[in-house]
C-alpha cells in the first residue's frame, strides 16, 4: 500500500504531535524552545506526516537579511527508520528555499561522521564544504608552545571593523564563524551595525592580525573566537588577549575557537581545550554564478 506523506509548516498545535516522536534524543531542546522557533522571523520548522503522526522534523534559520539559510534541527522517528522520511522532508524544505526570491545560499553544518545526514545532503545536491573543529580553551594554565605578547588593541569604530573583514585576503576558515555551531559564508548581509558593536575587535601591534570575539550562548555562555589564519599559537599575544577577554566576561565557561584541519594540526598539545567531533559545512549557491 503506497504511504501518503504530507509536509506542512508547524504551528504550536502540533507540539503533541512533535512529543510522541521516538528520536532516541533526551530532553530534545527543539521541544524545549519550539514555541520560540515556530513565532519567529527567522526560523521555520516543519513536519513529515503520514496521517496524524510526524514521521520526521527538521527546519533552516535564515541569517543576513534573510539570504542565507541554514538547515538543521533534523530529528527522525526511529520506528520509521529506512524510509526515507528525513530526505523526503528535506527536499520539500529546500524546494521552497529554492523558489523564496530572498534566499542565495542553502546550508547545513553537521557531523563529519553523521554518514546518514550527509547521504540525505548529498542526495539533495548539496556540496561539501570545509571541515572545521570546535575547541573550547577551558584551561588557559596548561598552553605550551604560544607565543607570549601584550593583549592586542580594541577596535572601537564600526567603520573600521567593517573594513578589517572587507580587507580580509586570507581566510583559512573558508567560512565566516557567525555564531557557535553557525559558519556561514561570508557576506556584507551579516555585518550589520548591531553585530558589529557587539563583537570585540583585537588587532595586533603591527596591524597584520586581528582577531573578533564576541559572546554567545549555545546552552552555556562562551567567547567566540573568529580568527582566520592558523598562526595562532605563533602570533605574538593572541592567547593573552583571549585570556584578557575572558577575564572580563566572567560568566563566558571558555573561548570557543574554530580551528581548521591545518589549524588543529598546528596544536601540539590539546589538553586545555574541550574538543568536540569535527564538524563539514555543505552549501550551494542557487546563482552559480555567485562566489
Amino acid at each position: 500500500m503506497e504511504r501518503i506523506l504530507n509536509v506542512k509548516p508547524l504551528t504550536v498545535d502540533d507540539l503533541p504531535a512533535l512529543e510522541a516522536m521516538d528520536t532516541g534524543i533526551d530532553e530534545d531542546y527543539v521541544v524545549r524552545i519550539f514555541d520560540r522557533l515556530i513565532e519567529s522571523d527567522n526560523h521555520e520548522l516543519f513536519g513529515l506526516f503520514q496521517d496524524e503522526q510526524m514521521l520526521a522534523v527538521g527546519g533552516y534559520s535564515l541569517f543576513g537579511q534573510k539570504k542565507l539559510a541554514m538547515l538543521g534541527r533534523l530529528r527522525s522517528d526511529l520506528r520509521f527508520q529506512l524510509k526515507g522520511n528525513a530526505t523526503e522532508l528535506l527536499r520539500s524544505v529546500v524546494d521552497q528555499l529554492k523558489s523564496d526570491p530572498r534566499v542565495s545560499w542553502i546550508g547545513a553544518n553537521t557531523h563529519l561522521g553523521n554518514l546518514p545526514a550527509r547521504r540525505v545532503l548529498d542526495k539533495l545536491g548539496i556540496q561539501q564544504g570545509p571541515v572545521l573543529h570546535y575547541l573550547t580553551l577551558v584551561r588557559p594554565d596548561l598552553l605550551t608552545g604560544h607565543t607570549p605578547g601584550p593583549v592586542w588593541d580594541i577596535v572601537q569604530d564600526v567603520d573600521k571593523k567593517r573594513d578589517l573583514l572587507s580587507e580580509l585576503e586570507d581566510n583559512a576558515l573558508q567560512v565566516f564563524p557567525y555564531e557557535c555551531y553557525y559558519p556561514l559564508p561570508y557576506e556584507e548581509a551579516l555585518l550589520t551595525d548591531e553585530y558589529l558593536n557587539n563583537a570585540t575587535f583585537y588587532q595586533n601591534p603591527t596591524g597584520t592580525r586581528f582577531v573578533i570575539i564576541k559572546n554567545d550562548t549555545k546552552k552555556y555562555d562562551y567567547s567566540h573566537v573568529k580568527y582566520f589564519w592558523n598562526d595562532h599559537y605563533k602570533q605574538a599575544g593572541f592567547f593573552e588577549t583571549l585570556i584578557d577577554h575572558w577575564n572580563n566576561n566572567p560568566d563566558n565557561i571558555g573561548c570557543w575557537i574554530d580551528f581548521s584541519d591545518e589549524g588543529l594540526k598546528n596544536i601540539q598539545d590539546l589538553t586545555p581545550y574541550n574538543v568536540q567531533k569535527p564538524w563539514i559545512l555543505y552549501g550551494m549557491w542557487k546563482n552559480t554564478n555567485s562566489q
